[in-house]
């Protein structure tokens, strides 16, 4: 939860997610996901408590001021503080292998991805555990409005141990070293709704 006027809520366990093992499949994806769960507060990731949206069919244009034009209530801080913390409880999230916490908030494509993947480890047999042992940098990359979609790109640089174990307790894949990684998602939301809430829809995962 955040002290800005604009801020009360980050759901626990949000959207997106970054991991190296068995994502291959799910750079590059961005198409939205439209379901509606019961509970309105698990969809939020960056949820504002009045949010100002002008209601354009169809507004355009890059930069940090397309989006403010778009959404006056808009805090570049506040979203940036959103997304530190909704990439610590993404990777937490998605090595319990909790879809009912991720499902809601992640774009379409990524959500099925995210689905077939937590299946797949399910069904070997193996455990995924990740450790988040720093969080270095959170930087807005780019931010643009298209036909009235507003999308932020976040690049985020971490220290974190990633293990994957086969069902007798072997390692698979990482060690208990610890790695330095910088990877990217973008979020967006339809900033003609007045929900407020952004969903991720693209990641891009990298070793710094």
């Amino acid at each position: 939860m955040f002290s800005a006027p604009y801020v009360d809520i980050i759901i626990f366990a949000i959207l997106a997610v970054f991991l190296i093992f068995r994502l291959r499949s799910v750079l590059g994806r961005r198409d939205g996901f439209d379901e509606k769960p019961d509970d309105e507060g698990k969809r939020a990731v960056f949820k504002k408590s009045d949010p100002s949206i002008k209601e354009l069919d169809a507004v355009s244009g890059e930069g940090i001021a397309a989006v403010v034009a778009a959404d006056a209530h808009f805090s570049q801080q506040d979203f940036l503080d959103g997304a530190g913390l909704a990439y610590r409880m993404i990777l937490e999230a998605f090595a319990k292998g909790d879809m009912d916490q991720l499902k809601p908030l992640l774009g379409y494509d990524i959500a099925t991805d995210f689905g077939d993947a937590i299946r797949d480890r399910r069904k070997a047999g193996e455990v995924l555990t990740i450790e988040l042992v720093d969080l270095s940098r959170v930087d807005l990359v780019r931010a643009w409005v298209e036909a009235g979609i507003a999308s932020i790109a976040v690049e985020f640089h971490s220290t974190q141990k990633k293990i994957l174990r086969d069902e007798a307790g072997k390692i698979i894949e990482g060690s208990d070293e610890a790695e330095m990684f910088v990877d990217q998602w973008v979020f967006e939301r339809d900033i003609s709704s007045k929900n407020p809430n952004w969903l991720l829809v693209e990641t891009q995962i990298g070793s710094a």
